[in-house]
């Protein structure tokens, strides 16, 4: 989806903000709330993050911020709440790709595995517990 696409996609949806979101190597979320009226910083800057606040992974306050980029293929209203839509970002450090986010890496597996002319698959497993009768 091109940057226009979305824009018009947004506005079509009547989102008033976006969350800006990666998932560190432990499984952790990490979002921002983002007004669509950022949307074009959004998509060519990202979403900053502290980079010693994304996870343990022995980072300083000292270290460069994360830049979350947002993926526009990925936008995603939320039905539970309308005037919020969600997109997976790939985070960036300095420029070049946070080689501790899973998307990030799933990434790279990909490109590997294509360059050997091979498929990767990968499957979720989801666990949810019923509450209530």
């Amino acid at each position: 989806m091109t940057p226009d696409e979305l824009k018009a996609r947004i506005a079509d949806d009547g989102v008033e903000f976006i969350y800006a979101m990666f998932v560190e190597m432990h499984g952790k979320p990490c979002a921002k709330l983002v007004p669509v009226t950022a949307i074009d910083d959004l998509l060519e800057v990202g979403a900053g993050f502290a980079g010693f606040a994304a996870g343990p992974l022995s980072q300083t306050p000292a270290d460069p911020d994360i830049l979350a980029i947002p993926d526009p293929d990925s936008y995603v209203q939320l039905p539970w709440q309308p005037n919020v839509a969600a997109m997976q970002c790939d985070p960036t450090v300095e420029g070049a790709a946070w080689p501790y986010a899973p998307r990030v890496i799933l990434k790279q597996m990909l490109s590997q595995a294509a360059q050997q002319d091979l498929v990767l698959k990968a499957g979720v497993e989801v666990e949810y517990f019923p509450i209530g009768p």
